[in-house]
C-alpha cells in the first residue's frame, strides 16, 4: 500500500480531546483511548501540504471561498454517488452538529415535536431537548441476529400521532453502522411526505461505506425527496480534519437556504479559517486514493476485531458494521447495568469506550468501539477488553469492584 496507516503518532501533549479529556467524561485520563469519533491516523498527504502552504506564507487573515471551492464538493458527490447537487444549493456551516441545533431553532418553534431513531449519535436528542422542542423517538428494531432495521410500523404510528415538524435521520448509521438499502429510504421519504415533516439527513459517514456495501443519497431518490430533504455533510470524519470545525448542508428550497445564511451572518460564524479552506478542497480533488487505502485498513481492523471475539471473547457479540469505523458492541450477555458495564471497562480494561446508553436507553448492554487507529491500538483495546470481560467470569457483580 502507498500509504502506512500503521505507523504510531503520539498524541499526548497535542491538546487532543480523545487522549486528554478523558477525565472529564471517565475516571481519569489513564486509559486507552477508543472512545470519541476521529483517527489516531495522519490525514492525506495531500490536505497536509495545502496546509503547510499556508503556514508557510505566515498570514492567517479572513478568507472567502471561491467558488471551486463548492464546486470540489459538488463534484465529488456526482463522482462517488452519482448525484448531482447544485453548488448554489451548498452553505458551509461550523459542523454538522452546530447546523442540527440552527435548523430546530429556525424551522420549529418551543414545544414542537421532532422524531430521532434510537440508539443514535447522542447530540440528535440534546439538540431538540435543550432547545426545548419535544423528543419524540422511533427505535431501531434489532432483529435475532442483533442486525437492526428501521420499525416503519412504530414510526408511522408515531408520525401520525404527533404532528411532528421535523425528522433527524442518520445515514449512513452511527452508532449501529447501517447503509440503509434503496428501499428503507424510499419507505422513510414515503412517510415523511406523507405526514408533512422536514427531513434533516446527517450523512456525514458516507464516504466511509466499507466494501460491499453502496450508500445512496437520500435526496438522491426523487425530486420530491430532494425538495422535502436538507442534507449535512463534510469530508471531516472521512479526512481526520474534524478539528477545522466546517461542514456542508445543501438546500434543495431557496427560502430555506436564506433563512439558514442570514443565521449564520446574524451570529457571524459564515467565514472558514483558512486552513480548513484549503483542506476541505484538497480532500475533494486530491485524496481519492488516500481514501481507497484507508477502507482497506478499516476493513481489515474490522476483521481482525471480529475474530478475536469469535476466538477469545464469545460472549460479546459484533455485527460488522456497513459503514464507519465504529463499532457496537453486545455484551449484553453479562447482564451488567449500564452503569457497572462502564465501570467494567474502565476499571478492570482501562479502556475508555463510549457507553451505549450515551446513544438513548435501547444503547444499554453495548460499548461503541473506534477502530479507525494503527493496529497495535486496536490489538492492545481487545487484549484490554478480554482482560475486563474475563474478570467477569469469576464474579457474580462488577459491584465487587
Amino acid at each position: 500500500m502507498k500509504y502506512n496507516f500503521n505507523e504510531k503518532v503520539d498524541r499526548k501533549d497535542n491538546h487532543s480531546a480523545k487522549w486528554e479529556e478523558m477525565k472529564y467524561k471517565f475516571i481519569d485520563n489513564d486509559l486507552w483511548p477508543m472512545w470519541i469519533a476521529d483517527m489516531d491516523l495522519k490525514t492525506a498527504p495531500s490536505i497536509i501540504e495545502e496546509m503547510k502552504l499556508k503556514v508557510e506564507q505566515g498570514i492567517f487573515g479572513y478568507v472567502y471561498r471561491p467558488d471551486s471551492y463548492y464546486q470540489s464538493a459538488a463534484n465529488w458527490s456526482e463522482e462517488r454517488f452519482n448525484y448531482k447537487i447544485n453548488p448554489q444549493t451548498l452553505i458551509c456551516s461550523p459542523g454538522v452538529v452546530p447546523t442540527l441545533s440552527i435548523l430546530v431553532r429556525l424551522m420549529t418553534d418551543i414545544g414542537d415535536k421532532i422524531l430521532i431513531q434510537s440508539p443514535v449519535y447522542y447530540p440528535f436528542s440534546s439538540v431538540v431537548t435543550e432547545n426545548e422542542r419535544i423528543l419524540i423517538d422511533s427505535p431501531l428494531k434489532k432483529d435475532i441476529n442483533g442486525y437492526y432495521h428501521i420499525d416503519f410500523i412504530d414510526m408511522e404510528s408515531k408520525l401520525a400521532a404527533n404532528n411532528i415538524k421535523l425528522f433527524i435521520f442518520c445515514s449512513p448509521h452511527n452508532p449501529v453502522g447501517r447503509v440503509w438499502t434503496r428501499e428503507e429510504l424510499e419507505k422513510t421519504c414515503e412517510l415523511c411526505l406523507k405526514y408533512n415533516v422536514k427531513i434533516i439527513s446527517d450523512e456525514i459517514w458516507r464516504d466511509l461505506v466499507l466494501p460491499g456495501n453502496v450508500h445512496i443519497p437520500l435526496a438522491s431518490l426523487s425530486k420530491n425527496s430532494e425538495k422535502n430533504t436538507i442534507t449535512c455533510f463534510s469530508p471531516t470524519k472521512t479526512f481526520n480534519i474534524a478539528g477545522l470545525q466546517s461542514s456542508f448542508v445543501t438546500f434543495p428550497v431557496k427560502k430555506e437556504w436564506e433563512n439558514f445564511d442570514k443565521e449564520l451572518s446574524l451570529l457571524d460564524i459564515k467565514r472558514n479559517n483558512p486552513f480548513s479552506l484549503v483542506a476541505f478542497e484538497a480532500a475533494y480533488t486530491k485524496c481519492t486514493d488516500w481514501l481507497e487505502e484507508l477502507l482497506i485498513h478499516l476493513d481489515g481492523n474490522i476483521e481482525y476485531v471480529s475474530n478475536f471475539l469469535k476466538e477469545k471473547l464469545p460472549e460479546v457479540k459484533l455485527v460488522k458494521p456497513e459503514a464507519t469505523y465504529l463499532l457496537w458492541l453486545d455484551f449484553s450477555s453479562l447482564n451488567f447495568s449500564k452503569e457497572e458495564l462502564s465501570k467494567l471497562m474502565q476499571i478492570e480494561g482501562k479502556i475508555a469506550l463510549d457507553d451505549g446508553f450515551w446513544f438513548g436507553e435501547n444503547g444499554s448492554g453495548y460499548e461503541r468501539m473506534n477502530i479507525a487507529t494503527p493496529r497495535y491500538m486496536v490489538e492492545e483495546g481487545m487484549k484490554r477488553i478480554e482482560k475486563a470481560v474475563k474478570t467477569t467470569r469469576n464474579l457474580s457483580s462488577i459491584k465487587e469492584f
